[in-house]
Formats: C-alpha cells, structure tokens, sequence
C-alpha cells in the first residue's frame, strides 16, 4: 500500500465519530478495527462485558516467535464542541500549514509535514493505522502479537481491569507496549519507561447559606471564595513545592540510571516556554525531566458565583475547587487523599464527605466537602532492564535518530493493571507529534509520524526479543 492509499484509509477510520461514552459509535469502531486486522492474517474478537464499552482483543502467532508482546491501544476520544475545530472534528481534513488539500491519490507525492486534523488522529488511532500496514509488510515475523484495544481510556479506565481479569488467560504476553502519547518536544523518537499515576479530589468550602448583598453584608459574614483561596494557597508555595506533610515521604528516589537518562535528553526548556507562552518554569531548582519524577498538585478550576461581564455584588454561598494529583513511582493514592484531608483540618477546617445539614453551616466557621478521585499508582520499569535496551535500539533502528530515552510519562495512565493482573512489565511506545492538540479542538496527526510509525512496527516485528521476560 502506498504512502497516499495509507493516508485515505486511515481518513476512513478516523471518520467514525469516537467520543468516549458513546456506546454505539464505539462499537462501529470496534467492528472495523477487527477487519482491519484480520485482513492482515490475525484473529480478532470483540468483548463486551455488562455497563462497559467493548474491548477488542486478538492474537496474531507465527513460527519460532522470540517473545510475545502485548498491544494496547486505545480507540475512543475525547468528546468534542465542532464549534471550536476549525474544521469538523470527524471529517478528517489533510492540511499544509492553513491551507486544506485533497487527500493524496496512488502515486502523488506525500509531504511528511502535511497534518490531518480529526478527533483521534493522534490520541489514539494512529497505531491502529501503522501497526496493520507494518504487518502487511513484513514477509517474516519474530514476535508474537496479542492485543487489547480499550474503548474507555478516555473515561479513566474504569472496567479495563474487569476486563484483564476475564481474558486474563488470552492476555499472557511477556511484556506489554503501549502506544499512546507523543515524542519528544524535539521531534526525536522517544520512548517512556513508566507514566504517573493519578488521584484528585473536588473542595467546596461553605459560607451563607444563601448570597448575600456584599454592600449589607461585606466585611462581616465570610466570603468562601476568599477562604478557599487562601486555602489553596497553603497547600503549595512559591516555587512548586507541595507544602502538605509528607507528600514527597513515598515517593521512589531517581535512580542512577534514571539520572543518566535525564541528562541525556535534550534541552527543550527554553523552546517549551516560548511556545507554550509563558514568563519562567514554576520552580527554578529543578528541571521539565526532574519534576515529572515527583507528585504533582493542580488546580484544575476553581468556581465561586460568577466573574466578569457576569459578576453580581455578592457574597457567594459556597466555593469549588478540583485538583489533580499526579503520582509519582512508590506514592499511594489513598495515602496521598489522607494526607490532603490532614492538611486541610490542619488548617481549622471540619471536613465532610458530604454535603453539611444547616445545622453544621451555622456552626462551623471553617466547613469544607471533600469528594474524593482515588485512582490509581504509578509504575516504572528499570532503565536498564533488556526491554529497555531493545525498545530503544528499535527506535533508533526504526528512525536513524538518537533516541530519547524517558523515565517516565508526564499523562496518567493504569500501567498498574499489566503488573498487578497480567504480572508482565509494560513500556510506552509513542507516535504522534509533540505539537498535536491531545484532548483539544483541531486534533492533528503530523504524516511524517504516521510513516515513522509504520517503519517503527516493521523493526520491531523482526527484531528479536528474546530474554526480555
């Protein structure tokens, strides 16, 4: 198949609409990512287990296999507003910079800088592009394949370890790969030996029971807005350290070989601010590589009343923040809420898992609801592990460039369910384009990365990865 009739069919696929939740569009999906890979020789079936999007899994064997190696990849996105995208998000749209081009007919030239803009171009329907059309090209594998393509990462997950532990027994690989995310900020092939956990949690602190006119009641009755904020503000101080008490006590040490790794990766970090738009790095200590090797804290949103052209003069009722914590290797989720929640009393407040009754808003000064997201751990394989040397010398085979070799991932994902359920160690394996939109309107899938990602499937198909288990 030609580059430009790998263009069109993958347009074809990123035309069935994805967004997460939406069961029968998901299901359409599953159905054609089942023939798209049984044309290439492999079994492939469609599970679907009451309350959850269906999963596909399959297997595809040949003679004298080295290893066996997991595929996953997800096949849902993220939901979609057309009136922000530029274009319709599952029309996918071939581009040259701004100006919109016909797709490539057989045998017209392919420009690598070309973009196709779709939800899901990039998050996460390119392998499901490359890895059948590397398949199809290579006469002689040395590599088993299994795969599991989820419906519901997009949602966090929440049946994929029910499902592992159903085809816990079709699953049995030697280790996993995941392919998600993108390469490096420098456009060099980058693969990531671990990725953060994720946990979180919704604040609402209380004031009045209802708003209040602040000229009658301004300077007397509490504003929560004001008291959230100044609560917020104890939780983290100027510089990006987390101030709540034994936040960082778990959290593993940087190796040496994870050090090693850091200081060979490239300096991005004056490129990154000047394209993200931004005065100076929150902490001036540390390094882009460094922080994502400790617990993060994010202040997802924060909402009281109403700001701007909307703005009333008054005390509002209440006010909400959300915040995401991402895990580092050895922190617990659980561990890491209780230690929240300490901190929180710590500074006079009385907190609930539930909405207060009247009786506790009166007498209570300091009152706050605490909604917790538990989540899940990190997880990180040795940087010296064979799976590790392989996997790069894949991607350095693959692509003919240094490779950026990462500790861990800066996104969330449950890497924790292939250890705990399927006890095989698991790495991520990316494709698409630093610069792709993930989660956002005009989505986008640079072609060079579509074809980086087809020579990359093709070397690791017939490599031999014996001794990795």
């Amino acid at each position: 198949m030609t580059d430009a009739a790998v263009l069109r069919d993958f347009a074809s696929l990123l035309a069935i609409p994805n967004v997460t939740g939406e069961i029968a569009d998901l299901r359409l999906n599953a159905e054609e990512i089942v023939r798209r890979f049984e044309a290439v020789g492999a079994s492939m079936e469609i599970v679907e287990l009451p309350g959850a999007a269906p999963v596909v899994i399959g297997e595809l064997r040949c003679p004298n296999p080295t290893a066996v190696l997991g595929v996953y990849v997800h096949y849902d996105g993220q939901p979609v507003d057309p009136s922000n995208w530029t274009t319709p998000p599952f029309e996918p749209t071939l581009k040259s910079g701004d100006t919109v081009l016909d797709f490539p007919d057989e045998g017209e030239q392919v420009d690598p800088e070309w973009r196709i803009y779709a939800r899901g171009a990039s998050d996460d329907k390119t392998p499901l592009c490359v890895i059948p059309e590397a398949i199809a090209s290579v006469a002689h594998r040395k590599v088993d394949l299994v795969f599991l393509f989820e419906g519901e990462e997009e949602s966090g997950s929440p049946n994929l370890g029910r499902y592992m532990e159903h085809l816990q027994d079709r699953l049995a690989a030697d280790a996993w790969l995941l392919c998600d995310g993108p390469v490096h900020q420098s456009r060099k092939p980058q693969v990531s030996f671990g990725a953060r956990g994720f946990t979180g949690f919704h604040l609402t602190v209380y004031g009045p029971s209802h708003e209040l006119h602040s000229g009658h009641y301004g300077n007397w009755v509490p504003n929560p807005a004001l008291d959230l904020a100044r609560l917020l503000a104890t939780c983290k101080d100027a510089d990006g350290n987390v101030t709540i008490e034994g936040f960082y006590d778990d959290t593993k040490p940087i190796s040496e070989a994870d050090q090693l790794a850091m200081d060979a990766l490239p300096d991005i970090e004056d490129q990154l601010i000047a394209d993200l738009g931004f005065g100076a790095a929150e902490n001036s200590e540390a390094g882009y590589p460094e922080r994502l090797m400790v617990p993060s804290f994010n202040l997802r949103g924060i909402e009281s009343a109403a700001a701007g052209s909307n703005a009333r003069n008054v005390i509002p009722a209440e006010a909400k923040a959300s915040v995401d914590i991402r895990l580092a290797a050895g922190d617990d989720p659980v561990v890491m809420l209780d230690r929240v929640q300490a901190h929180l009393e710590a500074q006079g407040y009385t907190v609930l898992d539930r909405d207060p009754t009247p009786s506790e808003r009166r007498t209570h000064r300091h009152l706050a609801k605490l909604e917790r997201e538990v989540g899940y751990r990190a997880v990180r394989i040795p940087m010296e592990s064979a799976l590790a040397s392989v996997l790069l010398d894949v991607c350095h085979r693959a692509s003919g460039e240094e490779v950026v070799a990462l500790p861990t991932f800066g996104g969330s994902v449950p890497l924790y369910l292939f250890e705990d359920i399927l006890g095989a160690p698991v790495a991520v394996l990316p494709i698409a384009n630093h610069d792709n939109n993930q989660h956002s309107p005009d989505e986008n899938i640079r072609v060079g990365n579509i074809q980086y990602g087809i020579e990359l499937w093709k070397t690791l198909l017939t490599t031999d990865f014996e001794g990795i288990g």
